[in-house]
């Protein structure tokens, strides 16, 4: 390895693991405002906490593992220019190829690494902080309880609170499409509801078939789900993933969400080769100019990157837009405009 190739690749390392650091902790923030701030705040144990920002963490290192290594390439080539240091390569006869190659060596090895970990390691630890979680309201469901909240049974039916007051909750819907059960009071007990003082409507059709009122009765929680995520779609492998798309494809189904979060599989390691161009030839071309990005336009580039990715995202998921554009839109826009900027800088 030369020595050019060591220097840049010690400066953006330190960059990018400073910027990675900082990404993981506002990314594990907010799912700790998002999932576990009413675990917390009625009782759970710092335990869970701990464990399920564990499981957590390899999701934000993938996702944020691009956006980090476009900021510290950013920050590096534009102080290398603000310091003369690209001018005084380009004067010793080194081309701008040649400070491409090891960014676009380490983008590739990156991109490689997001994949296999999105592929193997991030979906199984999604997995398990889900199974985690549901421990938690199985053995604490009241905490996660207010009025207005909708859950699950074990039987898929879906349970609206109408009241809470301490351990006992009241004025319950349970609906299906067979069935309305409404309830005055339910008590957790373990993984049971114990629901008291209800009426039972059976349903054929869309005509009630039977009306039955009871005193007691219980719904079994032990399949209970808690969704902290708004996109299920992320725990599941590739293989998963494609399949689901083409089984409700066939059932006429639109599968954007399962679609867009399939091509982002790909999209979003592949950002760190599309950004070794970018940043590249973003810095050469300023030099032509004796311009300076600056610290502020490194964090609007990488912020309007992460902006991109994240409307692409939802569009895509809400089958507003083409998921191949959905997930691959931001790759492109950057390449695309990395690519002239490289072959319009300075030689």
């Amino acid at each position: 390895m030369k020595t050019l190739d060591r220097y840049l690749l010690r400066e953006v390392l330190a960059h990018f693991s400073l910027g990675l650091a900082v990404i993981v902790l506002l990314f594990l923030a907010g799912a700790v405002y998002e999932v576990l701030a009413p675990l917390v705040a009625k009782g759970a144990d710092p335990y869970t906490l701990l464990l399920y920002l564990f499981y957590r963490t390899p999701e934000a290192l993938v996702r944020g593992a691009p956006v980090a290594y476009l900021f510290a390439l950013l920050f590096l080539l534009s102080r290398l220019g603000e310091d003369s240091e690209l001018k005084a390569l380009l004067a010793l006869g080194i081309r701008r190829e040649r400070v491409l190659l090891p960014l676009l060596g380490l983008g590739a090895l990156l991109a490689l690494l997001g994949f296999l970990l999105g592929e193997s390691l991030v979906p199984k630890a999604l997995a398990q902080g889900q199974d985690l979680l549901r421990r938690q309201v199985l053995e604490r469901p009241r905490a996660l309880l207010t009025p207005g909240t909708t859950f699950q049974d074990a039987r898929g039916r879906v349970v609206y609170v109408g009241e809470v007051a301490g351990d006992r909750i009241g004025k319950l819907r349970i609906l299906s499409r067979e069935e309305v059960v409404l309830a005055e009071e339910g008590r957790f007990q373990g993984g049971v509801l114990q629901v008291e003082r209800g009426l039972r409507i059976t349903y054929e059709g869309d005509r009630p078939r039977t009306v039955t009122r009871f005193q007691s009765g219980e719904l079994v929680l032990k399949d209970l789900t808690f969704e902290p995520w708004q996109n299920p779609a992320n725990r599941m492998t590739l293989w998963e993933l494609k399949r689901e798309v083409e089984r409700l494809r066939q059932a006429g189904v639109k599968a954007g969400l399962e679609a867009t979060t399939y091509y982002r599989r790909y999209a979003e390691p592949a950002a760190s080769l599309v950004f070794a161009l970018f940043a590249t030839g973003l810095a050469f071309y300023l030099l032509g100019g004796s311009r300076s990005l600056g610290l502020v336009g490194v964090a609007v580039l990488t912020f309007f990157y992460y902006a991109t990715w994240s409307v692409g995202r939802i569009m895509g998921e809400q089958n507003a837009l083409d998921p191949i554009l959905a997930a691959w839109g931001p790759n492109l826009f950057y390449g695309i405009l990395g690519l002239l900027l490289f072959l319009g800088g300075r030689r």
